[in-house]
């Protein structure tokens, strides 16, 4: 039986994805079919689930017998004969790696998004070509392209990389090529990335120019830079998730955003993403004055299920990711701090905190990190004054 997914779009389901197996390989992998049903007009949303099956079921059908028709039709068999040593790159990116490998209901739609948008690159310069002609000079090339061309960050140059490998090595797997040609590639090198963070001085101005700021938008970045969340996971908080009598709020949400699919409410990035982390005093006063606002906008409405921070279209809706990246930027210029995000403000929570005496453990915890190392390496900013203090007490433990 097909698999059905929903596809959503501002809250509402816009679309059906249907998945299913026709079949098995000379290798005993899996053949899967994969279509996305729009959703008719003037259809209602009683009969919403049931039309799906139904349409499901009539795709299902149609896709195992074209696959049957394939599997035995003489000059089918003749024609993947050719395939096989003259396969199209782009259609073969576009039409088997990318719905089977990313596009497989496995992967979040922000990674999705990801691996869509520099497949597009990779796609347009490869426009034309066949697989198994593509060398390593050729893929060498192109990625010096998109350096010296194109004007692409080492990350970005990094990621394209990353991608071709993960193609190829599909390509060896089901048998198109004998090598993967990015085993002779140079793997792009890495700059380490500068953290932007806040100095214990600019947080101070931080935590000043708050004060004139709404309520709602307070709480937000008060959220943001004393406990170190991630936007998504921030504006994916729910009434439910704050816990009053212990000071803690429950991390389970992350909201993103991608052109294909808008905003997308799904789970954190990763299982240590999933935590409870404990917020200041002044953080859940602040929050319990909003929740009392909430009550009397709202009177009647229960809370516990609709958004801290929701959109304009309602308190059960979530907010634009980047609609608040926008509004922190603004506030960080209107008030003569540096350009931050954000998720800058989560490396400024992980500076302060160990700043200001917390150790890596406990930081790691409250961020969400799967390896300690992950908040050393990449979230930790040692400013001037901390490394002045270092050296002064290098000085007196030896009377220097």
């Amino acid at each position: 039986m097909a698999t059905i997914t929903p596809k959503e779009k501002d809250g509402k389901i816009v679309a059906y994805k249907f998945r299913t197996c026709v079949g098995r390989d000379e290798n005993g992998r899996q053949v899967s079919r994969a279509t996305t049903w729009k959703i008719p007009e003037n259809l209602s949303m009683t009969r919403l689930t049931s039309a799906a099956q139904r349409a499901a079921a009539d795709w299902e059908k149609q896709a195992r017998a074209e696959y049957e028709k394939d599997l035995y039709d003489p000059e089918r068999i003749k024609a993947r004969e050719v395939d096989r040593t003259k396969t199209d790159f782009a259609r073969f990116v576009r039409e088997e790696w990318f719905p089977i490998c990313i596009d497989n209901g496995e992967r979040k739609p922000k990674t999705v998004s990801f691996y869509h948008d520099t497949t597009k690159n990779i796609v347009a310069h490869f426009q034309g070509q066949i697989v198994q002609k593509i060398t390593a000079p050729d893929i060498q090339k192109f990625l010096i392209y998109l350096r010296t061309e194109k004007g692409f960050a080492p990350q970005n140059v990094h990621h394209h990389y990353r991608t071709l490998n993960m193609i190829f090595a599909y390509a060896v797997r089901q048998e198109l090529i004998v090598k993967n040609p990015m085993d002779k590639v140079d793997r792009p090198k890495l700059a380490r990335k500068r953290v932007d963070a806040l100095t214990q001085e600019e947080a101070a101005a931080f935590f000043a120019a708050l004060q004139e700021q709404p309520l709602d938008f307070r709480c937000l970045l008060h959220l943001l830079i004393t406990t170190g969340i991630r936007r998504g996971e921030c504006i994916g908080l729910k009434w439910g998730d704050l816990d009053e009598k212990c000071g803690t709020i429950t991390i389970q949400r992350n909201v993103v955003y991608t052109p294909q699919s808008g905003v997308v409410v799904g789970t954190p990035k990763t299982a240590a993403s999933v935590r409870v982390i404990p917020i200041m005093q002044s953080t859940l006063s602040m929050l319990l004055i909003l929740k009392a606002q909430r009550k009397r906008e709202t009177p009647g409405t229960i809370l516990a299920d609709s958004f801290i921070f929701p959109g304009e279209a309602g308190i059960f809706q979530a907010r634009d990711p980047n609609a608040v990246t926008r509004r922190v930027k603004r506030f960080m210029k209107a008030h003569g701090l540096p350009d931050l995000s954000p998720h800058d403000l989560r490396h400024s929570c992980a500076t302060l905190l160990l700043g200001n005496g917390a150790d890596i453990k406990s930081a790691q915890e409250i961020l969400g990190h799967v390896n300690a190392s992950t908040t050393l390496n990449f979230y930790i900013r040692t400013d001037l004054r901390q490394m002045q203090e270092a050296t002064e007490k290098l000085a007196a433990a030896f009377n220097l």
